[in-house]
């Protein structure tokens, strides 16, 4: 009998780690690849593997993402009974009326919509990595193997596998230990370079998961977390099992290219961002058989004018043009320059500017004789004539937000958070030519 699936997506993350970038947005609304936000990839998966009913459980600072479902996700109005993407904000569904304690208490407080649904599965995913994924191949592994649960595995360096939930399994991939966050994280055997971790995608049968979420609350000394509590305890059950990432298939992608990135910092932001830039990225965004879908403005195309070798002004040259670089609809690049960078819809670099290595957030204004390196530029923000960015750290960390991309080098990423006070917040206003 097939079996229904309903998918659940745990979108109320702060990403504290990627500020500026999430002062007035939760982590999963943050931009990224020019046109997308982050949900987008776990929603894509969602829909590409054919779940279509999903609620998104949000938390902090949810207005712009609550908006970005409602406009780019409403999938209810004309595709039948039991398909939609539905936000649902944390509503204090507690005797004491608290906020979300952890991933499973979020769950617990949502338990009724699971119960309303009667699923026979849950696709209990995070919704802040970047990554494609059949979901189906997983769903039928977690069948096959007859489990309670099921884990999303993925190998990572072992210096880092300190940031996830650490996984030790048998021959079978039956888990037989798990240890969230650990100081030193236990390696594959075999392999004292890598360790196992969570990637925070789980199926539950849903009998199991609602038992497990109300026995949880019922625990005073639990932290409410599947990684923390639900997952550990489950090992001794015998019953969970590891599901390979490695091995998931999607259609269009060549069975070696494995991809899935973490972009909590602001430096695996930027590195994720830059790839795709790339003549071959790790990431396709060009895949037709699995694409990732968005909320599309009616944007004119983008344009590059001028094309004058030598001006009248200092003899520099005044050609718009851009390479190796990502550019979205409605950008002007107005006899300027622009390399090795993403521009989101509506940027406008005028005159004799230069943008390299930098990702340009939407409806960015960038000044005459602007030079700009190694920089993200959030929604909103006005450039001066004239202002430099990247050239100089002490001048940049006397103004912005500034971390280091490779210490060896000695260079570094600059950060300018969005402008609040803009009167140009509407994305769609384009900024008159030059």
């Amino acid at each position: 009998m097939r079996k229904t699936v309903l998918g659940m997506i745990l979108a109320g993350g702060e990403g504290r780690r990627l500020q500026p970038l999430t002062i007035e947005r939760a982590k999963p609304a943050v931009p990224f690849g020019g046109k997308y936000r982050i949900i987008d990839f776990v929603l894509s998966n969602m829909v590409n593997s054919g779940i279509q009913s999903v609620f998104v459980l949000t938390q902090f600072k949810s207005q712009s993402l609550t908006e970005h479902i409602i406009n780019g996700w409403n999938i209810s109005s004309n595709q039948g009974i039991g398909r939609f993407i539905i936000p649902v904000p944390a509503q204090m569904q507690t005797q004491d009326k608290r906020w979300y304690s952890g991933t499973a208490d979020a769950i617990y407080q949502n338990s009724h919509l699971i119960a309303d649904f009667d699923p026979d599965l849950v696709a209990l995913f995070g919704g802040d990595h970047i990554y494609r994924m059949d979901i189906s191949q997983m769903i039928r592994y977690h069948i096959k193997k007859n489990a309670i649960a099921t884990v999303s595995v993925i190998p990572v360096p072992i210096e880092d596998a300190k940031e996830f939930g650490v996984v030790q399994i048998d021959e079978s991939w039956r888990i037989i230990g798990f240890q969230e966050k650990p100081e030193k994280p236990e390696p594959i055997p075999g392999d004292p370079e890598h360790a196992l971790v969570s990637m925070g995608n789980y199926i539950f049968n849903t009998p199991n998961l609602l038992e497990l979420l109300e026995k949880d609350c019922s625990t005073e000394q639990s932290s409410h977390d599947f990684g923390k509590d639900i997952i550990p305890n489950l090992v001794h059950s015998e019953l969970l099992y590891a599901y390979n990432f490695e091995r998931n298939k999607v259609p269009g992608v060549d069975d070696s290219e494995v991809y899935w990135k973490d972009v909590g910092t602001l430096k695996a932001f930027y590195e994720a961002n830059m790839d795709l830039r790339s003549s071959q990225p790790k990431l396709d965004l060009y895949n037709k058989r699995w694409p990732i879908y968005n909320y599309h403005y009616n944007l004119p195309p983008a344009k590059f004018v001028h094309n004058d070798e030598v001006s009248l002004e200092d003899g520099l040259p005044r050609i718009g043009k851009a390479v190796d670089s990502l550019v979205c609809d409605g950008c002007i690049l107005s006899g300027s320059t622009v390399s090795n960078s993403i521009l989101f819809n509506c940027v406008h670099v005028h005159s004799y500017a230069t943008v390299q290595n930098s990702i340009i957030l939407s409806d960015v204004n960038i000044g005459e004789h602007c030079r700009i390196k190694n920089a993200i530029i959030d929604k909103h923000v006005t450039l001066a004539e004239g202002t430099i960015i990247g050239y100089n750290r002490k001048e940049d960390e006397a103004r912005y937000n500034v971390t280091d991309l490779d210490e060896e080098k000695g260079s570094w990423l600059t950060v300018v958070p969005k402008d609040t006070e803009s009167p140009h917040r509407r994305i769609a206003k384009m900024v008159a030519p030059v």
